[in-house]
């Protein structure tokens, strides 16, 4: 359980942006290293990061092949740190992949995976000549080996999925695949009959090998953290991919009738569709009464393997267990509904619409039973995470049992305070009104970070219908304690400052920061309800290092770790302490 006596601060830097000298391309585990010291260094207790599972084709952390499997793009893969690489074979294939003309402030993933999984296949060449001496006492082979062992649960579905996603030109979308392809079952059938069996049971042994080295790495990262007192967040998703491994090798557990997804709010309208309809994932549901039967193995094994990493995790989107908006068609058929009235939609999607699964909250008693369930579910989570720390998204339109029923089992929810506002005169909640056991801070990952967000209200503010955008203004100045005759008409670094301490004497158990929002820039990782090929893909101007070595930003993080120290915001044995 988490103890919200013990106050801690944090920031939430997504691994893909991160940056290191020789790096390729893309955040890995040494930079994650990098990070972590930065932390330790700005009295950072908590370092967040985004899904750290593979990712598929939009490159979404929140859309992962695999609940379990790790994304080999955030692999540090240089010799030293793989088995098998050699330094010839390592500079020819980078030298090979045109990383060195490639100067982005962007992640290039089709360059960047292949890259890496070129290398990884050099090295695997190597060590699987090892694995071929059954009497090896090497002890990189036992590892491994062991490796294959304790994760063949969930490793021999995921591998044989991998393989047959190459074999599909890297298409995962396992309902455009053969027949025979389509289930676990006929596929292990087809692949120990097929004149290609060698090939595909070595390629289905690599992917095994990938994810020892993962796993290694990020054990390792853990340990690393711990060395220095810094505690790890990681983040689980509510749902998973429909063109996974988990859905792909056991069906069962999955209701791909409906696509999981979050009804129209005034926040997040990227798109006439989102606008007009809300915002369709297309993640199957869950079938939970198969969850139940199994004592919800699925869950417990999903949130074992994430704890052996991290020392907190986040569920995004926890109100999908209480109760999942959902589409009757999947996200590939969204552009017909644009146009399309509610009974034009009924009638193509046969007398079916978007709702709430299993049930809408009203009358009470659909809300009660919803709340049962969905505190019945948590509690098994609850049990699995054993001494790791839960943390609970609950934004969004949030039923009123949620947040009094997270308190009540002890699991902290989110703060956002520009979000957070009195219905009739619309203020903004006071600062030392916000609930001790939550997590304090000023966007997620959906959300613009504060200085686009205070720039996009001053630029209202000054537009043609600007008196309600001054009227936030006014209201914002008066949260943040400043004057609100005279606010600033941009965002200043007395301005940043103002919000960073504002955040720091809430009486939150966590305040968080998102690396924007720590050094007053404005990069922006997500942009809900679009797929365009920005998303996930921006990178840091430079180095953690450089940031600090940098006389401007250097002296704004100064500034921010005195303010952390300032506000008791410190914990000298670490933040995984807090942990009982």
């Amino acid at each position: 359980m988490i103890d919200p006596e013990k106050k801690l601060a944090g920031v939430l830097i997504p691994a893909f942006a991160l940056r290191r000298e020789g790096d390729l391309g893309i955040g890995d585990t040494l930079a994650l290293k990098g990070a972590i010291d930065f932390c330790a260094r700005n009295n950072l207790s908590v370092l967040q990061l985004l899904p750290i599972n593979e990712t598929g084709g939009d490159h979404s952390p929140y859309g992962a092949i695999s609940s379990v499997a790790l994304d080999p793009v955030l692999l540090t893969v240089e010799v030293g740190y793989v088995p098998g690489l050699e330094k010839t074979d390592y500079e020819w294939i980078v030298d090979q992949s045109g990383l060195r003309e490639h100067k982005s402030d962007f992640v290039d993933y089709r360059l960047v995976k292949k890259l890496k999984l070129d290398l990884l296949k050099s090295a695997w060449s190597a060590f699987s000549k090892l694995l071929s001496d059954k009497n090896s006492a090497r002890k990189e082979v036992q590892d491994f080996i062991a490796f294959e062992k304790e994760h063949a649960v969930w490793l021999s579905g995921y591998t044989l999925f991998r393989t047959f996603i190459d074999l599909h030109g890297g298409n995962a979308c396992w309902t455009q695949w053969p027949e025979e392809h389509q289930d676990p079952l006929s596929a292990e059938k087809f692949l120990q009959n097929s004149e290609l069996k060698e090939k595909l049971s070595d390629d289905r042994r690599f992917y095994a090998y990938v994810q020892w080295l993962a796993f290694s790495q990020w054990l390792e990262l853990r340990r690393y953290a711990d060395s220095k007192g810094v505690a790890l967040m990681g983040d689980i998703p509510f749902g998973v991919s429909r063109y996974s491994s988990d859905v792909w090798a056991e069906r069962n557990l999955f209701d791909l009738d409906w696509s999981g997804g979050a009804p129209p709010e005034p926040l997040f309208q990227g798109d006439p569709f989102t606008a007009k309809w809300g915002q369709n994932w297309g993640i199957p549901l869950y079938d939970w009464k198969a969850h139940q039967k199994e004592n919800y193995r699925w869950w417990r094994q999903r949130v074992g393997r994430l704890t052996d990493v991290f020392h907190y995790f986040r569920i995004d989107h926890v109100l999908g267990f209480f109760r999942i908006y959902a589409f009757p068609w999947i996200p590939e058929r969204n552009h017909e509904f644009v146009e399309l009235t509610e009974k034009e939609a009924e009638k193509l999607c046969k007398g079916k619409l978007p709702h709430f699964i299993p049930r809408d909250d009203y009358p009470e008693k659909l809300g009660k039973m919803n709340a049962a369930e969905g505190e019945a579910i948590l509690k098994v989570i609850l049990e699995a995470a054993g001494k790791n720390g839960v943390v609970a998204e609950d934004l969004g339109c949030v039923p009123e049992y949620v947040r009094p029923l997270l308190k009540k089992i002890g699991i902290p929810g989110f703060a956002i305070p520009i979000f957070e506002r009195d219905e009739k005169d619309r203020s903004f909640k006071k600062k030392e009104e916000h609930h001790p056991l939550n997590l304090a801070t000023y966007g997620t990952h959906d959300h613009m970070p504060l200085r686009l967000y205070y720039e996009d209200l001053c630029k209202r503010w000054h537009g043609e219908d600007g008196h309600e955008a001054w009227l936030d203004v006014q209201r914002l100045m008066r949260f943040l304690g400043l004057d609100d005759t005279n606010p600033p008409e941009q965002f200043t670094d007395e301005l940043h400052e103002t919000f960073a301490g504002v955040l720091l004497e809430m009486p939150c158990w966590l305040a968080l920061f998102m690396i924007p929002d720590l050094l007053g820039s404005s990069e922006q990782f997500n942009v809900p309800g679009t797929a365009g090929a920005g998303n996930w893909t921006s990178r840091l101007s430079m180095s953690l290092e450089a940031y600090e070595a940098d006389s401007y930003f250097g002296t704004k993080i100064k500034r921010m770790a005195a303010l952390i120290r300032e506000s008791g915001r410190l914990l000298s044995a670490g933040a995984a302490s807090t942990i009982k």
